[in-house]
Parts: C-alpha cells; structure tokens; sequence
C-alpha cells in the first residue's frame, strides 16, 4: 500500500551554479510530496499522524532559514554576523534538495519511495531512486 503525505517550508538560498537570477539571494515557499510504501495489516497501514511524527521534525528544519552551500563565501559573513543560516555540503538546488530530504527521511526509519520538490507552482523536481533488485 502507497500513503503520500505533503509538507512545505519557506526558505531563502541562492545557487551561484544556476546563472545570474538563482545566484542572487531569494526565496521559495518548497511544496513537498512524499510516497510511502508500507505493508497493510488488518484496516491501516501506518497513521498519518505517525508519519508526520517523524517526517515534519525533519522538514521544518529548514523552514524560514537560509541554506547555503558551504562553498559559498557568504557563510563566513554570516557566521561573522552571528545570522543563523543552514550550510549544506551541496549547491542547494532543488534537485539536491530532494535527493537530501529524502535521504534525511529515510534514515529516519521511514520506507520512503518517491519525493518531489516544487520552488514555484509550475515546477518540481522528482526523485525516485532505482529499485534494488
């Protein structure tokens, strides 16, 4: 059985390896999606309760806080101001967003099989990692 459960979080970042308009600083309110794959037993599989127990603590690490790569030489400036931020060990695209939710996600237990990661209302990026066989 497949449960999908969304989340959003607001943040700012900039990606100097994306051009000129995401190399400046802005922000994006992120739509997140996320498949679950679980056995069903008896009438439920899990409750969706218990994965947002486990599966918002993780998303809203990142809600309204600044990420930044941290190969970018603005991390020293704000480590220097005392301005909080999160520094990532990735250019924070939104491809590498989701890879690293999911992962975030699935080393907390959950049997996640899909995720997709919207920065606007017309685009996302989906992650769905090969089935090991």
């Amino acid at each position: 059985m497949k449960i999908e459960k969304k989340y959003h979080f607001y943040a700012a970042h900039r990606n100097k390896e994306a051009g000129e308009k995401c190399g400046r600083i802005h922000g994006h309110t992120y739509h997140v999606t996320c498949t679950f794959e679980f056995e069903y037993r008896d009438s439920i599989c899990m409750l969706f309760s218990d994965i947002d127990a486990i599966v918002e603590p993780i998303i809203k690490t990142y809600d309204h806080n600044f990420i930044l790569w941290s190969n970018d030489t603005l991390c020293d400036t704000l480590a220097k101001a005392q301005e909080p931020f999160i520094e990532l060990p990735f250019p924070t695209s939104a491809e590498n967003m989701a890879c690293h939710l999911f992962n975030q996600i699935k080393a907390a237990g959950m049997n996640i099989i899909r995720i997709e990661l919207a920065e606007t209302q017309t685009s996302k990026v989906i992650y769905e990692p090969p089935v090991s066989k």
